[in-house]
């Protein structure tokens, strides 16, 4: 091998080294938001009962791939909540009953119900949802995103 190869195999091998830091480094980081990330999708639709279903935040959000977790802010609203328990929940897994972050309806009928909170993300950086609503088409949702740790 020259002294050119030599030396270049010595700088990547730093580069490496140096890469592999500062991913180590900035892992768990937090990154806050001064204005939330929003989607056309989740700006007060009209959503009804539904089974856990996954989120792409990359692709709805604008959400960067592979993030660990997210801080999140909701608002719902249900025509009947009054008569019923209408609820929004949040999730890092796809299966069983095991939610981050829970949002309840008004027990006044329209009028909104907030929370905030952070919910893990899966290996790919995306969350999943279930709602239980009163109706067809009777629950509006609000989804923010403040924040994500890498």
């Amino acid at each position: 091998m020259s002294n050119f190869d030599e030396k270049t195999v010595d700088r990547i091998k730093r580069l490496e080294r140096e890469v592999e830091r500062l991913r180590v480094k900035e892992s768990g980081k937090f990154i806050a938001l001064t204005a939330p990330l929003t989607s056309t999708s989740w700006d007060g639709d009209s959503f009804s009962t539904t089974a856990k279903t996954k989120i792409d935040l990359s692709a709805v959000f604008g959400v960067p791939a592979g993030v660990k977790a997210v801080l999140v802010k909701t608002s719902i609203r249900d025509s009947a909540s009054a008569s019923s328990a209408c609820l929004f929940q949040l999730s890092g897994i796809s299966t069983g009953t095991k939610y981050s972050l829970t949002t309840l309806a008004s027990p006044v009928n329209d009028r909104n119900g907030y929370s905030q909170g952070i919910v893990p993300c899966d290996a790919n950086g995306d969350i999943y949802y279930q709602i239980t609503a009163s109706g067809t088409g009777t629950m509006d949702i609000y989804l923010e995103i403040w924040g994500y740790w890498l």
